[in-house]
């Protein structure tokens, strides 16, 4: 499980992704929102959801940027509403995220995590990303942020 971020912006990172992994960004980000918002929901301890811990409106920025290139890739989407309606479990975040007031999570601009991203797309599906990430190199392991991140539930 993984939230792909090559690039520090959200809707660029989407917008990078091959058709595969766009979809599966989907179903993958709601399944970290569900984790950060569902008591007992499985992957709790899984480093993505560590990393996102405490930016869950942040999360649901990059879950629009993501269905949006998915829609306009010509593709429904079922996500985007399921993602909002777990986010809206925690009235505090989904005010946060309706007023615009998204806090970042600071790993986001950070080269190491953003690098580690690329070079793993590049392992997976080397004929599609070798070109587009051609000063990556390809052996690299993901770098996961947020072990020291508060804990906002």
């Amino acid at each position: 499980m993984q939230t792909f971020l090559p690039y520090p912006d959200f809707a660029e990172s989407a917008a990078a992704l091959d058709a595969r992994r766009l979809g599966k960004q989907r179903v993958e980000t709601l399944q970290v929102m569900r984790a950060l918002t569902l008591p007992g929901y499985g992957w709790q301890h899984h480093p993505v959801v560590t990393m996102w811990r405490g930016y869950r409106p942040a999360l649901m920025r990059y879950q629009d940027a993501i269905c949006a290139e998915w829609v306009a890739r010509g593709h429904p989407d079922t996500c985007r509403d399921k993602t909002l309606l777990d986010l809206e479990r925690v009235p505090e975040d989904a005010d946060a995220y309706h007023r615009g007031e998204i806090t970042m999570p600071p790993w986001l601009g950070d080269p190491a995590v953003h690098e580690s991203h690329r070079s793993r797309l590049v392992q997976k599906e080397p004929s599609f990303y070798r070109d587009r990430f051609a000063d990556t190199s390809d052996d690299l392991a993901y770098v996961w942020p947020g072990a020291a991140m508060p804990d906002q539930g």
